[in-house]
């Protein structure tokens, strides 16, 4: 009998060892190897890729610290739980490298006035510390909230519309990743729209970038500014002059990065000789393609565009729609000036299927308008496109002397008609001209807040659900548990 109580315990002790290894095993790959899915209807808790890059970018330790007090009577403490939870975010896609701190002044006054001491000049109350590399950002937690004050005038509180905090960490991180903001300049002087009013959803984007927006005249320059990390021309309504050209066309040439957004209803045959100069033709054109309406058809002139792959300005950008209002021309890629100037072409975005080029798209055509092969443009429709000269043939690796970026439309920059993946492309865009590649994707979401509206009715099903039904099944589900353990 002793040798096969023997045997059992061992094998006993064997199934305890395996079950031990195992419930190691897969604690360790769960730890390790998991899958996060955010269910929420904004995208709540999910980081934008943008946010992902910039914290791969941090090599050395980065530190977050939140000074802030719950018990503060203050409309800015009621983010507190949307930053921890952000901040929880920033810290499943950063494991290693980044500490994040809570430091409540009422209880832990120790702390508080060593972060003071640390940082004077300011009282710390309700704000958020970003250290990283022996720099530092402070920021009021009141910034990371958008707040609708005008209950206020009335004796109420200021309501919560919006939290930001993704946008305004992250763009503190970058501040301290790169702390010389780079020079970006818009070309004026020639009917461009105002930067602060027409473009200051896009300016403000690229502002949070850590780069310095400048409005650039070449009237009386000689040359470009000695700074100037890329240049924009948007919406250029008159052609430039031999004289301001030759500056851009020097520039270029000695490694200058350039976007170029095309008015297409104003000609500017200078500027678009020295698109062609670089292997990308803007074609005489209208994009746009036939809707079936209820009593005639009708001519849609809002293009829909799709992001291709391979380039890295929109390769976090793929598969993604972009739409382009109002007047929009295509572009050709001449392939032979740009093998003759050692350029890489690469289209970016494109046309949707059902769109063409017309040709004869002056308004208030006699018969309409129709697809004429031969004669207008057919697919693939090029919106957008890149020049990249001295690039390497090799996908992997991005080098390039010069780059230009041109797209056939620049309506879709105004603040009325921007989307989000408009924004993202067009900040995603200048990121790349100043080789920042790292640190480009897609701007972090602003999810705003919603409200759940339920009928009277709807509310008398929920009551009934859950004061009722809910707990009815628990009691019959105990009763036959009492009834089967007396029988």
């Amino acid at each position: 009998m002793k040798p096969a109580r023997t045997g059992i315990r061992i094998g006993v002790g064997i199934q305890l060892v395996a079950a031990g290894i195992l419930w190691v095993v897969a604690n360790y790959l769960g730890f390790v190897h998991f899958l996060r899915i955010d269910h929420s209807r904004s995208g709540k808790f999910s980081l934008a890729g943008q946010t992902r890059s910039v914290l791969k970018e941090c090599k050395k330790p980065l530190h977050i610290t939140v000074v802030a007090s719950p018990t503060f009577a203050s409309h800015a403490t009621r983010l507190l739980g949307d930053v921890r939870g952000l901040l929880t975010e920033y810290l499943f896609n950063k494991r290693k490298g980044l500490v994040v701190e809570y430091v409540d002044p009422t209880r832990n006054t120790a702390r508080a006035q060593d972060l003071q001491l640390r940082f004077p000049g300011r009282p710390l109350d309700q704000v958020l510390i970003v250290e990283y590399d022996g720099r530092h950002r402070i920021l009021e937690l009141a910034e990371l909230g958008d707040f609708d004050r005008t209950a206020v005038a009335s004796g109420g509180e200021p309501v919560l519309i919006a939290f930001r905090g993704e946008q305004v960490i992250t763009s503190a991180i970058v501040s301290l990743l790169k702390p010389d903001p780079e020079k970006i300049y818009f070309l004026q002087g020639h009917g461009e729209p105002s930067l602060m009013s027409t473009y200051s959803t896009w300016v403000e984007s690229l502002l949070a970038q850590n780069t310095a927006v400048r409005g650039l005249s070449l009237a009386s320059a000689d040359a470009m500014p000695e700074d100037a990390r890329a240049v924009v021309i948007a919406s250029a309504r008159s052609d430039l002059d031999e004289r301001e050209m030759g500056i851009l066309r020097k520039w270029l040439e000695a490694g200058g990065k350039m976007l170029v957004l095309l008015d297409p209803n104003s000609p500017t045959p200078r500027l678009l000789d020295l698109l062609r100069e670089n292997g990308i033709q803007a074609r005489d054109d209208r994009v746009l393609r036939l809707v079936k309406l209820p009593f005639a058809m009708g001519i849609l002139r809002d293009v829909t565009g799709e992001v291709l792959p391979g380039a890295d300005i929109t390769r976090r950008l793929q598969g993604t729609n972009l739409v382009f209002p109002g007047a929009t021309q295509s572009l050709a890629l001449d392939m032979e000036t740009a093998a003759r100037r050692e350029t890489r072409l690469r289209p970016l975005v494109q046309a949707a299927e059902e769109f063409w080029g017309e040709t004869a798209y002056l308004p208030n055509q006699p018969g309409g308008v129709a697809y004429e092969d031969g004669l207008d443009n057919g697919q693939p429709l090029v919106i957008a496109a890149t020049a990249d000269r001295g690039a390497l043939s090799d996908d992997r690796v991005d080098v390039q002397d010069s780059r230009l970026v041109v797209v056939g439309s620049s309506r879709f920059a105004e603040n009325d008609a921007l989307t989000k993946p408009g924004l993202d492309f067009l900040t995603g865009a200048v990121t790349a001209l100043i080789d920042r590649e790292g640190l480009t994707g897609i701007t972090p979401k602003n999810p705003a807040r919603f409200t759940l509206r339920l009928t009277d009715s709807q509310l008398s099903v929920l009551s009934l659900v859950s004061l009722g039904l809910i707990p009815g099944m628990a009691a019959l589900a105990g009763l036959a548990v009492w009834i089967r353990r007396r029988a």
